[in-house]
């Protein structure tokens, strides 16, 4: 008999978190991204780092004892990442291209000229995926700065946790050290500088990481109202702590919601809602809608400036937006987004999928793990894994 998939919420909650950060980057005038949440949904990169270490922890480690085990585990995590990655860098080096031979045949120069920020250094860094970690500022495809500081991550777990076995509470020391440099050189808010963008994420990371070994050593059933009141405080503490010194108190709430939702006991509304099926697509989907966003928020921008000859207006911070009134840019938001879900499917099937075995669509060692859930049949070496591991882990767990 197959086993009860778990984990489903957390992959709707991977979901949402993915459509708050392309809402936030959609500046159309619509009351669906021009809020206090959306404007603050960049911590939801926070999130995704909380989540990552939550669950790789859960999935590896007791799995990383030897220098061929971390090579494993590193090799996945790249073919994880990477093909979308240098996929939607392409497309954005496509782009610069493009506004080149614009300004060179009209005169035009736009705001952000061709190959200025987004130069060769910029290039090249991110091919090596070190555009979070070497360039003073985000180039090409905006959001990938914080893939690129969660691969590197990933191997610092790798190292600590697997190779020099280092007790779970290690996660917790880490964690806290870098809380302590983000406290004391930039006040407390979570920036995307060089250096302070992987310390961020190493912060967040570790912090889910520890909140896994918690959840492994102190196993507890959540009751409904507990868990819903906590997703109601992520929403406030958002609202009121984003933009402020005090929101480095964010990833801690974000690690409770996390193993809140994990651990939530049985088959409830709140569970019920968070495991229907187009929730869980949306988060199965929710790496593609991270990473391609920007591209058609980028297309949609230019068709309604040069195509209908929409006016704009610059922001406080330079930015360029379109000056739509309410009800039109509630409609443009809701066509980049649909546009989002459907370029976002073929790029987790065609990009994403394929490549997650390894190149070309298998490595030794990695096989896709398949489930059946409420959204189909689909594949996840590690989601997958992560669903069907419970019944082990207390035994195989490392002790500390």
């Amino acid at each position: 008999m197959a086993k009860k998939p778990k984990l489903l919420a957390l992959e709707s909650l991977r979901g949402f978190a993915a459509l708050a950060v392309a809402l936030h980057h959609f500046r159309y005038g619509s009351l669906l991204s021009e809020n206090a949440f959306i404007r603050h949904s960049y911590l939801m990169v926070d999130f995704f780092f909380v989540l990552s270490g939550f669950v790789i922890a859960l999935n590896y480690a007791n799995r990383l004892s030897s220098p061929l085990d971390l090579a494993s585990f590193q090799r996945r995590r790249f073919w994880r990442l990477y093909p979308l990655h240098l996929f939607t860098l392409l497309v954005f080096f496509g782009i610069e291209c493009l506004k080149y031979a614009f300004e060179q045949k009209t005169g035009i120069v736009s705001n952000s000229p061709a190959f200025v920020v987004s130069d060769a250094s910029a290039f090249f860094a991110s091919i090596f995926l070190l555009q979070g970690v070497a360039l003073n500022q985000p180039a090409f495809n905006i959001p990938s700065w914080s893939i690129s500081v969660e691969f590197w991550t990933y191997l610092i777990f790798a190292l600590t946790i697997g190779l020099l076995r280092l007790r779970m509470w290690w996660c917790l020391v880490l964690a806290g050290l870098a809380a302590i440099i983000l406290l004391a050189l930039e006040g407390g808010q979570l920036q995307t500088d060089p250096i302070f963008a992987i310390i961020r994420c190493i912060y967040s990371f570790f912090l889910g990481a520890w909140a896994a070994s918690m959840q492994v050593r102190f196993p507890r059933k959540t009751p409904t109202p507990i868990a819903a009141g906590v997703l109601a405080l992520v929403v406030v503490a958002v609202l009121g702590l984003g933009g402020t010194r005090a929101e480095i108190l964010l990833p801690p709430l974000f690690a409770l919601a996390v193993v809140a939702v994990a651990n939530l006991h049985g088959d409830t509304a709140v569970r019920r809602f968070l495991e229907w099926p187009v929730f869980v697509w949306l988060g199965t989907v929710s790496y593609s809608v991270y990473l391609t966003h920007s591209i058609i928020g980028w297309g949609v921008t230019q068709v309604l400036r040069f195509g209908m000859k929409l006016p704009t207006q610059v922001t406080a911070n330079g930015d360029t937006m379109l000056a739509l009134d309410q009800g039109l840019g509630t409609l443009v938001t809701l066509v980049a987004v649909a546009v989002v879900l459907a370029f976002s499917y073929l790029t987790f099937r065609f990009i994403e999928n394929p490549f997650r075995a390894g190149w070309p669509f298998r490595a030794s060692g990695v096989l896709p793990v398949f489930r059946t859930g409420p959204a189909g049949t689909f594949s996840d070496p590690d989601r997958a894994e992560a669903a069907t591991r419970e019944q082990t882990r207390g035994a195989l767990w490392p002790q500390g």
